[in-house]
């Protein structure tokens, strides 16, 4: 019986430490990304690591350090002219200790540095936002003539978004007052329509224009969960995108964004081929300009386009549909 018992107990004892060793296993072990099959984290250019191994020891000379003084500006792309923005975080309103100095970044690569396959995305330059972002349509056709002349690849996307669609997260954020009268800017009133000056012209160029649900146009999917934008890119075996169009501070913002994070491409925003209805325009250049994109204002975009680069490869013209296609290409 004593043995019995003992023997019980010590089972009972092993059992409920390998309980304790696998429930603190499941409460501080950490979850850790993978990078095997993350696109975000693939290296178009081939060159990355081998660029490592040779400048890693080196300053970054794509930074510039500015002291966190109050009241201080800075310089930031708007509209291709320099433009002072206040910097600093101090004051009543600041929720931590500000840092003494704060960093700004731009992208580290050049333009013509290593050899692209380039796409233009034009992005919901539509005649319902006619009256709220027409400035943008000269920059944006002189690089979209640019491109066009290059025979290089163009995607256009429109906000198809109607109240009748809505529910989501940025709908909520909206709400559900000023769709009869036109107010609410989250959903289409009018015209989903492409601008005439920017519209797509050929059958090719007609099956790459996507009426769009989402902020970020990599978000848009077939009914039945395809992804509709990458895949046609990388069919093209594109790995830099320029951006022209609107909303700057919404659909251009979260565009870039996805691009360079999750898909890992190049991205190129052309600010004065660029314009909004909100106030968020020359901030959301900012942040575009110091995290995610190159800022290249569109005379200069279109000359070195012009100038036919070695540099920038050619995109043949598939002979079949592009993956995201919703209708075949002749």
């Amino acid at each position: 019986g004593d043995a019995w018992s003992r023997a019980s107990w010590s089972c009972q004892l092993v059992d409920m430490c390998a309980w304790l060793a696998f429930a603190s296993a499941q409460v501080l072990s950490s979850v850790w990304a993978s990078a095997k099959n993350d696109p975000g984290l693939q290296d178009r250019t081939h060159s990355f690591q081998q660029s490592v191994a040779l400048h890693g020891d080196e300053h970054l000379t794509n930074v510039v350090v500015w002291p966190n003084t109050p009241g201080a500006t800075f310089d930031a792309w708007a509209d291709g002219v320099a433009d002072p923005m206040p910097y600093a975080y101090t004051g009543a309103d600041a929720r931590y200790d500000p840092p003494a100095s704060l960093q700004n970044y731009e992208a580290a690569w050049a333009l013509d540095e290593r050899t692209r396959k380039m796409a233009l995305l034009v992005l919901d330059m539509e005649e319902d936002y006619r009256s709220q972002v027409s400035s943008a349509i000269p920059s944006s056709k002189r690089v979209l003539d640019a491109f066009r002349a290059r025979g290089l690849p163009i995607f256009w996307t429109n906000w198809a978004k109607t109240a009748a669609m809505g529910g989501g997260g940025t709908d909520r954020f909206s709400g559900f007052r000023g769709i009869s009268n036109g107010e609410n800017p989250n959903f289409v009133h009018k015209s989903a329509a492409t601008m005439e000056e920017l519209a797509p012209v050929t059958e090719i160029e007609k099956a790459r224009e996507i009426k769009s649900l989402h902020f970020s146009k990599f978000a848009d999917r077939h009914a039945d969960g395809r992804e509709i934008l990458m895949p046609m890119l990388d069919e093209l075996g594109i790995d830099t995108i320029v951006i022209v169009g609107s909303w700057t501070d919404i659909c251009v913002l979260t565009t870039a964004y996805e691009a360079a994070d999750r898909y890992g491409l190049d991205v190129i925003v052309v600010p004065d081929a660029t314009a909004t209805g909100i106030l968020g325009h020359n901030a959301a250049l900012f942040l575009m300009a110091h995290v995610v994109a190159k800022l290249v204002p569109s005379a200069e975009l279109a000359a070195f386009i012009g100038s036919a680069p070695a540099s920038i490869l050619p995109v043949p013209v598939p002979v079949a549909r592009l993956p995201g296609s919703s209708q075949p290409q002749p």
